[in-house]
């Protein structure tokens, strides 16, 4: 038997290493009774190793294991552990994913009574994954950590191979391919040559989401080779459909023309591949045959040729229940994307509602809120096929509803109740503490400076990654918004006036739809880059003239810089919307970034900015006392007057300065207060939003510790800096502090877009604050607030529109 492990492992002979074996069985029958069934049943397992590992045939290797298990029972543990270990591999291949987990759970179990962390590590890591597979991602994740504790030294690559696996399925597309790429050389040092391939397999998946065609497709064809050369014929066959799909995926996009007959060459090979994949059966609930299918319907869809598309789709079963979760969403795009393509639009928004309930199931099972806006990720081509699909029809109201169908999905809450995890907490400190003495380093100490802030990213990185492992329990996803809904609620207000502005980006060009209570119309306004670079301009020119420290001629200069670029942008997306009143601006970036208010034609008038249409907010005049809480960090020259000022405007209003302005303070009025007004400074990270901070005594709060505290329906006012900026990720989902917090329960958040200056938030901020008291309207107190004001303003009401239901 060690002999036949050997020369396997040195030639990948595999019918001599089983010619060996059938010697071991031969000398075993030498042996009488117990002895000799256990011997036979250790061989057995070695053999159902062989062809599990090496042959790809887990029916004929869980055949054996029944036989190892059936004479084990009062087995030594070990030998136990790794029976039911083996045998839940074969089966997860198979697709019984719930019997291998059922057998994992034993083997963590007798892997504990053998005393030996190692085995109990491998047992756990491999129950993560099978909970994943069943979509359970955060317990996976759990499951998997639990793993890393147990055997934290283990370097042969299986962890980190694992847990990117995990990631990809909730949609952390990055995380997962920064980790497989840790994972491959460890994986080859290892000599784990199938677990090798399945990394670059999953890398090129990564990358393939990522719109990273070309790497994409090296990685696969690396993997089929490898799995070729393996003779694991199933994951050859997975391997070079995601070829056919890396070469698809740039021609979808536009990216590249097809050349002469390439369309239909790869169509015809997609279908070859099919038949390969049905010989060779499905691996881990995947089947090549299905997936190539998909492909090659693509692929034909592509040529126009909607007859064999629709046949090829025929072939697979109905609704692929027990494909993985990218298998079936990309199921249903080519389902809609033929229906819409054969102008059957009932069917092809059949397709379309299905796949989106399904990545709202898949949403619901997530907790924290960047994994939420992950798993966007996964509806990108889904959504995509939907939008331009209805901007086809060349409908206005179509397009409203395409692009809120697929917003809705990931919009709102994630968790909405905090986690218990007292480890995140104290990293949290942790990170804040490090941060703090780097912010109060003098300038000659910079190396320290960088190394306290680079303790601080790994105490980060690991609150992160804990987040990820807390399961979802916000609810259902609410319904979206309709064009034909949204402007009955504009008649029922008898405001004539009002407009929806719902921007999107196809094809780079910026379009909007224009809904007001007369009726729906669509716009074009050009290259959305064109939008981009002015704001980029926009957001320089603020920031030169926010800077004292700048000479006053050259702050002169960006000034009239900075006003010739507000009404070049007023006229590039203001002046065709002809919005006389209220303005409701709805898409993702670049208009996020557009400091609307200061745009000379909104002066005086209401403005509220969101990602999405919202629902759940109504407008009442106030009654009773409301409570306020004003803080002010370091560094913000005026930040004391200006809190002492804001506080002068609200009966009882709290105001906390210097020591007393601490982050557990700042967290706590943000779940209790209704109005909150932080004069601090802060910044937005772009690489990493959900720690986008706000500067307090203590250090910085981070959006992500208050990931999960339902906010009360508040006001959230954030002062003299620019954390009202976001990071738009794969999906089209953002986040940043104020997304977050109008995720967590904020009725409205108004923060800057840009560089503001501590003086001028010092003089608006009272004002704003009269008008709020009087009003309890944000969008109306910003408005008021900033009409008298000589300089631009870069504030912005992040908000939603008034008087839509909650549903």
């Amino acid at each position: 038997m060690g002999l036949a492990q050997a020369d396997l492992a040195c030639t990948g002979d595999l019918p001599a290493a089983l010619e060996l074996l059938d010697r071991a069985r031969g000398a075993a029958r030498l042996l009488d009774g117990l002895e000799r069934r256990r011997i036979e049943a250790v061989t057995d397992g070695q053999q159902g190793l062989f062809l599990l590992r090496v042959a790809g045939k887990p029916a004929e290797a869980v055949r054996l294991f029944d036989r190892v298990l059936a004479v084990s029972d009062s087995g030594a543990p070990r030998d136990l552990a790794m029976a039911y270990l083996n045998r839940a591999i074969a089966l997860s291949d198979l697709g019984d994913v719930e019997g291998a987990l059922a057998d994992n759970f034993e083997a963590v179990r007798h892997a504990e009574a053998a005393g030996s962390p190692m085995l109990v590590a491998f047992a756990r890591h491999n129950s993560g994954y099978y909970l994943s597979m069943l979509g359970h991602a955060p317990a996976a994740l759990a499951e998997m950590a639990a793993a890393r504790e147990l055997a934290p030294d283990q370097d042969d690559g299986i962890p980190m191979l694992g847990r990117a696996e995990v990631l990809y399925g909730v949609g952390l597309l990055e995380e997962a391919e920064a980790l497989l790429g840790e994972a491959i050389p460890q994986l080859h040092a290892a000599g784990r040559r199938t677990d090798h391939a399945i990394a670059e397999y999953v890398r090129a998946r990564c990358l393939l989401a990522l719109l990273r065609f070309e790497e994409a497709s090296t990685f696969a064809a690396r993997a089929r080779a490898h799995f070729t050369a393996a003779g694991y014929e199933q994951w050859a066959v997975l391997s070079r459909v995601l070829e056919f799909e890396a070469a698809l995926a740039p021609l979808r996009r536009g990216v590249r023309t097809p050349t002469g007959g390439e369309v239909r060459r790869r169509a015809r090979q997609a279908l070859t591949a099919a038949q390969d994949g049905d010989a060779a059966g499905p691996v881990l609930g995947q089947h090549p045959g299905h997936a190539a299918r998909l492909v090659a319907a693509q692929w034909f869809l592509l040529a126009n040729d909607l007859d064999t598309a629709r046949v090829t789709l025929e072939g697979l079963p109905r609704g692929l229940t027990s494909a993985p979760l990218t298998t079936r969403i990309q199921h249903y795009t080519v389902q809609a994307e033929l229906a819409f393509a054969a102008d059957d639009r009932t069917k092809g928004l059949r397709a379309v509602r299905a796949g989106l309930r399904l990545l709202a199931d898949h949403r619901s099972r997530l907790g924290s809120v960047e994994s939420v806006t992950a798993a966007a990720a996964h509806g990108v081509e889904l959504t995509r096929i939907d939008v331009e699909a209805a901007a086809r029809t060349g409908r206005p109201a179509a397009l409203f509803d395409a692009a809120e169908r697929g917003r809705s999905t990931f919009a709102g809450t994630g968790r909405v109740t905090p986690p218990d995890d007292p480890k995140a907490a104290a990293l949290l400190s942790e990170a804040r503490g490090l941060l703090a003495r780097a912010r109060e380093m003098p300038a000659d100490q910079a190396k320290e400076r960088e190394r306290l802030t680079r303790r601080a990213h790994r105490a980060q990185s690991e609150v992160r990654e804990r987040s990820w492992r807390h399961a979802g329990n916000a609810g259902g996803v609410q319904r979206s918004v309709t064009a034909r809904e949204l402007r009955q609620v504009l008649v029922e207000r008898g405001d004539d006036t009002a407009v929806v502005a719902n921007f999107v980006v196809l094809d780079g060009m910026l379009r909007c739809v224009r809904v007001d209570a007369k009726g729906v119309t669509a716009i074009e306004f050009g290259p959305a880059q064109d939008v981009i670079e002015r704001v980029r301009r926009l957001g320089a020119d603020f920031a030169m003239a926010a800077n004292d420290l700048i000479p006053a001629p050259l702050r002169a200069a960006a000034r009239s810089s900075l006003d010739r670029n507000l009404k070049a942008l007023d006229s590039m997306v203001l002046a065709p919307l002809h919005a006389r009143g209220d303005l409701y601006v709805v898409g993702r970036e670049p208009l996020l970034s557009v400091p609307w208010t200061a745009l000379p034609s909104r002066s005086g008038l209401r403005t509220a900015v969101n990602s999405y249409v919202a629902r759940g907010r109504t407008h009442a005049r106030p009654s009773g006392k409301r409570r306020l809480l004003a803080a002010a960090g370091p560094g913000v020259q005026h930040g004391t007057e200006e809190v002492h000022a804001v506080g002068r405007q609200w009966a009882g209003a709290t105001v906390l300065t210097g020591d007393d302005a601490v982050t557990e303070h700042v967290r706590t009025a943000l779940a209790t207060h209704d109005v909150v007004h932080l004069a601090t400074h802060g910044q937005h990270d772009a690489d990493n939003p959900l720690f986008a901070s706000i500067d307090l005594a203590d250090g910085p709060l981070f959006a992500h510790e208050l990931d999960g505290t339902p906010l009360p329906g508040s006001v959230v006012i954030l002062s003299s800096c620019e954390v009202g900026g976001s990071t738009q990720v794969l999906g089209g989902e953002v986040l940043g502090l104020t997304s977050v917090l109008l995720r967590l329960g904020a009725r409205a958040v108004i923060a800057s877009v840009a560089k503001l200056s501590d003086e001028l938030a010092a003089r608006v901020m009272p004002r704003l604050h009269a008008h709020l008291r009087e009003s309890d309207d944000p969008e109306a107190a910003l408005a008021a607030a900033l009409k008298d004001v000589a300089e631009p303003v870069p504030l912005v009401c992040f908000s939603s529109v008034e008087g839509l239901a909650s549903a």
